[in-house]
């Protein structure tokens, strides 16, 4: 990208190739000169996305219609009026989009938001982020671009349905299975006092914070009620709030194998306390839980699995128990089938095998299958 240069006068000016010379017929150099580093940066940007003459014309267009907000301030009108989302998710909607969007469309008019240069910004993204990150941030500037359309700023949604890169795949963090095999070596790691916590992770497929908000009035054994959770706020604070989507409010009935335990924990408790705490009292810190409960139990497997892997472990489990992928859903709490499918289809018992054998009825001829 062109770098803008300090002049003598104290402004800012940012050369490019506009244009060829009739003398020449080499493209001639040209110049635009600005009062703040800022313009001349962002002008250098539309260089980059645009060519010569598209930056010419977000340049002059912008000079032309003050009155034509930029993307950044339809996003902070979208984002601030937004309805039904927590203060949490809307400050994590604002944070994505000066990180995401913000340098890259931000400072562009409304009206000035082509393919093209979402196109670009995208492909640009794709070289840092996940396709699954990339699927969430086309999502809020599709419905940022979406009110900018709605204002008649423009004329279409050009971020509506646009193709994603692949993105950085190799970044993405695999569910790592801890075998039946492997759990007892897991679990004799662990201090008495948080047995009952893993046991009851591994055996109900449980999120850590449906885990750690459970309360004694939610327990009526051999069943558990999941309905709230404990949850980091983007602000950094921790509070107890609902779950993470409606499907999440549900009773799981826990093994046979657990009950004993979580019955000693709550007996004598009053509803409200937690049934999992630390040892002076309170809910159990991830973090703190994480260094010195976890990271022990596991530091001999390769490779390390995450607290979050016994909710996929528990889920491995009971498809290859032969349990219909429907009741797992329904025992993890997803909103969608197509989420427990898509998560841990590949896992379902001789699936594949079972896939091939019928395809291979193409290859036989109907007399020997008996028609």
């Amino acid at each position: 990208m062109r770098h803008p240069e300090p002049t003598p006068a104290g402004r800012w000016k940012v050369r490019f190739r506009y244009g060829t010379s009739a003398k020449t017929g080499k493209p001639k150099q040209a110049s635009e000169t600005f009062d703040s580093k800022r313009e001349a940066e962002q002008f250098a940007k539309w260089l980059e996305a645009l060519g010569s003459q598209g930056a010419l014309d977000q340049l002059y267009a912008a000079e032309q219609d003050k009155s034509i907000p930029s993307l950044d301030a339809v996003a902070a009108d979208h984002i601030r009026l937004l309805t039904g989302i927590t203060d949490g998710t809307r400050l994590t909607y604002e944070r994505l989009w000066e990180r995401v969007w913000s340098p890259r469309l931000g400072s562009l008019p409304a009206f000035a938001i082509t393919r093209d240069a979402v196109a670009v910004a995208v492909n640009d993204l794709g070289r840092s982020y996940s396709h699954k990150s990339l699927e969430n941030q086309r999502g809020l500037l599709s419905a940022v671009v979406q009110r900018a359309v709605e204002h008649g700023y423009l004329t279409k949604n050009h971020a509506k349905g646009i193709r994603l890169p692949r993105g950085q795949e190799a970044d993405r963090v695999e569910m790592r299975i801890i075998t039946p095999d492997e759990y007892p070596s897991v679990i004799a790691r662990v201090p008495d006092r948080y047995r009952p916590l893993v046991n009851f992770l591994a055996g109900t497929g449980c999120r850590w914070g449906e885990a750690v908000a459970l309360q004694v009035q939610d327990v009526n054994l051999p069943n558990v009620r999941i309905r709230r959770a404990l949850n980091w706020s983007p602000d950094n604070k921790r509070k107890v709030g609902a779950t993470k989507t409606s499907r999440s409010n549900r009773t799981v009935q826990l093994p046979a194998e657990i009950v004993d335990e979580i019955a000693a924990l709550i007996e004598g408790r009053a509803g409200t306390d937690l049934v999992f705490t630390a040892p002076r009292g309170g809910a159990v810190l991830h973090r703190t839980f994480w260094s010195r409960v976890w990271l022990p139990a596991v530091e001999h497997l390769a490779p390390r699995p995450r607290i979050h892997d016994l909710r996929h472990s528990h889920a491995s489990t009971l498809l290859a128990r032969g349990v219909p992928i429907h009741i797992v859903q329904l025992r993890l709490g997803h909103e969608s089938i197509k989420t427990t499918v898509d998560t841990y289809g590949h896992l379902l018992p001789d699936a594949q095998a079972l896939a091939a054998n019928a395809a291979g009825l193409a290859f036989r001829p109907s007399k020997e299958l008996g028609n």
